[in-house]
C-alpha cells in the first residue's frame, strides 16, 4: 500500500490486490481443474473448440482471482487497473458502501441488490483495511456490514 500526494494536497491512496498470490496451491489446483475440465469438454464433443470455449469462460470468471488489480483513491474518485481493463468512477456515482470482511462494495443504490452487486465497485482490502475504510467513509456513506 503507498499513500502520494495529489496536486491539490489531498492524499491518494494506492494498493495491488492478488489473490492467486496469497493462495498458491489453492490457484494451482483451479488451474488443473480448468485444464481437466477443458480437456474432459475435448472428449466429450471431440472438437477442439470445446475446449477453447471452456477454458476462455473459466479465465474470464476467475480473471478477478489469477490477475493483479490496482487501486487508486484520490480526491476525485476511485480507479481500477488491471493487465485487461480499467475504471475510473467519481465519487459522485456512489450512493452508500457496504462493507464485508474482504472489502467494501461500493454501490450507486442504496439497497443491497443483486443489480446494485453489478454495478458497484468492489474494493478488495489489502492489509489496509482501516485506511481503505477512513477514505472511502469520507466520500461515502457506510450502509454497514454484509454477510456474503
Amino acid at each position: 500500500m503507498t499513500q502520494a500526494q495529489t496536486d491539490g494536497g489531498d492524499t491518494a491512496l494506492e494498493w495491488t490486490v492478488w489473490p492467486a498470490r496469497r493462495r498458491p496451491v489453492l490457484s494451482i489446483i483451479v488451474a488443473a481443474l480448468i485444464l481437466g475440465l477443458s480437456v474432459g469438454a475435448v472428449l466429450v464433443y471431440q472438437s477442439p473448440w470445446y475446449g477453447v470455449m471452456v477454458t476462455g469462460g473459466l479465465f474470464v470468471a476467475t480473471v478477478s482471482y489469477y490477475l493483479p488489480t490496482r487501486y487508486r483513491l484520490d480526491a476525485e474518485g476511485v480507479g481500477l487497473r488491471t493487465p485487461l481493463s480499467s475504471l475510473r468512477r467519481s465519487w459522485d456515482g456512489f450512493a452508500v458502501c457496504f462493507e464485508d470482511h474482504e472489502g467494501l462494495l461500493l454501490s450507486p443504490s442504496s439497497r443491497l441488490t443483486w443489480a446494485a452487486r453489478h454495478r458497484g465497485v468492489y474494493l478488495r482490502f489489502e492489509h489496509n483495511s482501516q485506511a481503505v475504510r477512513e477514505f472511502v467513509h469520507r466520500h461515502v456513506k457506510s450502509a454497514g456490514s454484509t454477510s456474503g
